[in-house]
């Protein structure tokens, strides 16, 4: 049964609300309708506010507000008081002209135990839990997961999850391959293969225009991730086995990992290859580019040690010939690997591998296994004294940072910051958090060195999406775009008030000029007018330009936020009437 949605605001949110968080540094304002999220430093008054508000909200406003002001159960407050002073927010109300918002404090979503403890036990009726397959009085569904189900069983690690974790995580790693030309790279005059040292040279149209899609924690099995990977490949039909590329395909799709539950091979058949499990009426399939697929893998399949990841999904993937998608001429080897043009250099890293531990269900201590490191000083090339002056992407599971207050990821960053020039600007694009977000270009300190980059997050493609608390770290992060957008389910009987955020994808388009020669965009998924999830007409929320400096940096030409549904954050200092890492424009060059 399908479900009707409906977009709706973030829990507990209304029109004439501000969402408020405070830590020991800062406080962070939301605004609705446009969505925008302010952060101040924590010692601001009220008139400092109201100034920043009325330049940065206003400025290109013909209507500037003649007032704004705060008042306190119907008293007009000293401007000269803090913001953080102020003991009852709650009843705090901010005047703009003729409106007025409430105060309302940001907090993690609870749901109510005893709603929970009843989804629970209708969960274990429709998990695969006995040997793989599902109990014989469980109701028939159409894919191999429920958006619901996935969500809550991981999310609480009950049930099929921890079962499956416990079963299949015990014993050693699948063994980590390495290309041919590491086995032999003693061996004078031989001319390497592209498939045999990882370095493959990129494909497209007769004019050099080259097209990806890119997906991350999309191998969920679901009616989500089942419309992305069509949107991902412009509505073709995926219920059947490609067989001949078609014009309207990308040249190459690239999925960032994670397979769920844990990455069985039952899971890469039920949830990747279209295999319809028996409970089912048909498995979920990933898109084949027209030249190649590649895959770096999650933590998720690592659950299981990797065995379905490697054994089952990656020989499916690797080099296609256009005229034939039904199995790869060279399929993917190894779990890393290089795509080029003249201009660019993308780079999958596996940050999967070291993220298994036998005591902890997560590593938080990640490095990149040795073999890699070897690949990409010596077969690469990536090393401090470097003259290759092509842009260099990096793509990986896990992130460099979070606005979420995720623990960060210092030792693989670390490991790339080794083999760079330094202030070497590359753009890193990565999943792991299930959601879409963007961070102005930044240097962060890694032991000796330092990594100036771009980093995108683009982990909303498959997993659903929960409403989240306002993003504590957005400054320290510099934060300057997410996507908050949700909707509700109106059939949801067991959960009625839960919010989901919208599953997407990204495309990159490369261009052969020598000026603008990278365009990304990125999609979600659209609702239509009955309610309905559609990979048809995928909503765009933001396009990037990028090119390349005479130095190799990466530089970002152009952002264009296209929906104005999408978050923007700005972050305003006391001292000054600008923002430190956002303008306000709609449309901003950095």
């Amino acid at each position: 049964m399908n479900m009707i949605r409906s977009p709706c605001l973030r829990p507990k949110q209304t029109i004439d609300s501000i969402e408020y968080e405070i830590d020991h540094s800062k406080f962070s304002l939301l605004l609705p309708s446009p969505s925008i999220l302010i952060t101040f430093p924590l010692k601001i008054t009220l008139k400092q506010i109201q100034q920043l508000l009325s330049v940065h909200l206003f400025s290109t406003n013909e209507n500037l507000p003649t007032k704004i002001h705060f008042e306190l159960d119907g008293k007009i407050l000293d401007e000269h008081i803090e913001f953080n002073s102020i003991i009852e927010k709650e009843n705090l109300i901010l005047f703009i002209n003729n409106s007025q918002f409430k105060f309302r404090e940001s907090k993690s979503i609870e749901f109510d135990i005893e709603i929970l403890e009843k989804f629970r036990e209708s969960l274990i009726n429709r998990l695969p839990i006995v040997n793989g397959s599902r109990l014989k009085t469980s109701q028939h569904s159409i894919y191999p997961n429920e958006s619901l189900d996935l969500l809550f069983d991981t999310l609480d690690g009950q049930i099929n999850y921890l079962t499956k974790y416990l079963f299949s995580h015990f014993g050693e790693k699948h063994p980590f391959t390495i290309y041919d030309i590491q086995k032999q790279i003693h061996i004078e005059g031989k001319q390497w293969n592209e498939w045999e040292t990882g370095i493959y040279r990129m494909h497209g149209d007769q004019n050099g225009t080259i097209n990806i899609a890119l997906a991350s924690d999309w191998g969920a099995g679901t009616l989500e991730s089942s419309l992305v990977a069509r949107a991902m490949v412009n509505g073709l039909d995926l219920s059947l086995p490609q067989e001949r590329a078609t014009s309207n395909l990308p040249h190459y799709t690239i999925h960032l990992g994670d397979i769920y539950y844990v990455g069985l091979p039952s899971e890469i058949k039920h949830c990747c290859l279209g295999i319809k499990p028996e409970w089912a009426d048909q498995g979920v399939r990933w898109p084949i580019g027209q030249y190649g697929s590649f895959t770096i893998p999650g933590n998720h399949e690592l659950y299981s040690r990797g065995f379905g990841y490697w054994d089952y999904f990656l020989p499916n993937l690797g080099l296609f010939n256009p005229t034939d998608l039904t199995k790869p001429i060279h399929s993917q080897k190894t779990s890393y690997w290089l795509l080029e043009n003249d201009q660019w250099r993308i780079i999958g890293l596996d940050t999967g591998y070291d993220s298994f531990s036998l005591l902890n269900i997560y590593n938080s201590a990640i490095k990149l296994p040795e073999k890699l490191i070897d690949w990409l000083q010596n077969i690469v090339g990536l090393n401090p004294e470097m003259n290759d002056k092509r842009g260099l992407i990096f793509f990986s599971h896990h992130q460099l940072i979070s606005a979420w207050n995720e623990k960060p990821n210092t030792d693989f960053p670390s490991q790339i910051a080794s083999l760079l020039p330094e202030g070497r600007t590359i753009l890193f694009l990565w999943g792991h958090e299930h959601r879409l977000s963007f961070y102005e270009k930044q240097t962060i300190k890694l032991s000796n060195k330092t990594l100036t980059f771009y980093g995108r997050c683009c982990g909303n493609s498959g997993f659903p999406t929960l409403a989240k608390e306002l993003p504590i770290k957005s400054r320290e992060t510099k934060l300057i775009f997410y996507d908050d957008r949700l909707y509700h389910f109106h059939d949801n009987l067991f959960l009625p008030d839960l919010s989901l955020g919208y599953n997407g994808y990204a495309t990159m388009k490369f261009i052969n000029t020598s000026q603008i020669s990278l365009i990304i965009s990125y999609k979600t998924l659209s609702l239509t007018n009955n309610g309905q999830l559609t990979y048809e007409n995928p909503t765009l929320l933001i396009e990037e330009q990028w090119s390349v400096d005479i130095y190799g940096n990466v530089v970002l030409d152009k952002i264009e936020p296209i929906d104005n549904q999408l978050t923007k954050v700005i972050h305003l200092d006391s001292n000054q009437n600008q923002s430190t890492t956002n303008r306000s424009s709609c449309c901003t060059t950095l």
